[in-house]
């Protein structure tokens, strides 16, 4: 097989790979989940379940802020490094086998500091680690905490959660024709 005959197999993969790429972030969808408490440790930590809002593109998401359902509380998420975490990261602290591997810590911001204290009592920082949300699929939280005394980083609880639904997002705005035009008498966009 010639140079050219090669070239001629790997552009279109090439291509792919470059559209695949530069789809990120331009085609990111926000998404809202909602989650029920299915153990008694997470029914006693909330009682009516999880919603998390956060954005989707073809090859990762980003959780946004994480809200109790049905009540007020909400916190915000960063997305942090297993190297916070300590020697070992998250393997060393819920195993090898755990499937939840997206790390957040939960932010001062909101209700985030009582949320901290409510998971992981005397932690000065707390994260959560999840798999990916996906629809239809039930949820594993692993609570995670900072201790200032030791320095060490603990597994404080384990969360689980089945799906409930998704939130239907309002339409986005239409862009409306250009009024200053007075020969332009197209009609105004309608969200349905």
């Amino acid at each position: 097989m010639n140079a050219l005959s090669r070239l001629t197999i790997a552009a279109p993969a090439l291509g792919a790979c470059v559209a695949l790429a530069l789809a990120g972030p331009a085609s990111a969808a926000k998404h809202v989940y909602s989650y029920d408490s299915a153990s008694p440790l997470t029914r006693k930590m909330t009682e009516n379940g999880l919603t998390f809002v956060f954005d989707k593109s073809l090859l990762n998401q980003k959780l946004l802020k994480l809200i109790e359902t049905h009540d007020v509380g909400q916190a915000d998420l960063k997305p942090a490094s297993e190297r916070e975490l300590g020697p070992g990261g998250l393997t060393a602290l819920i195993g090898r086998e755990a499937h939840e591997r997206d790390l957040y810590e939960i932010t001062g911001n909101g209700d985030g500091i009582a949320l901290r204290r409510a998971l992981c009592r005397g932690s000065d920082r707390a994260w959560l680690a999840f798999g990916k949300l996906r629809l239809g699929e039930d949820l594993r939280i692993q609570a995670l905490g900072h201790d200032p005394v030791t320095g060490a980083t603990r597994l404080c609880m384990t969360l689980d959660y089945s799906f409930h639904g998704e939130w239907v997002l309002p339409p986005v705005d239409l862009p409306q024709p250009d009024r200053t035009d007075r020969f332009n008498d197209a009609p105004a966009n309608t969200k349905y």
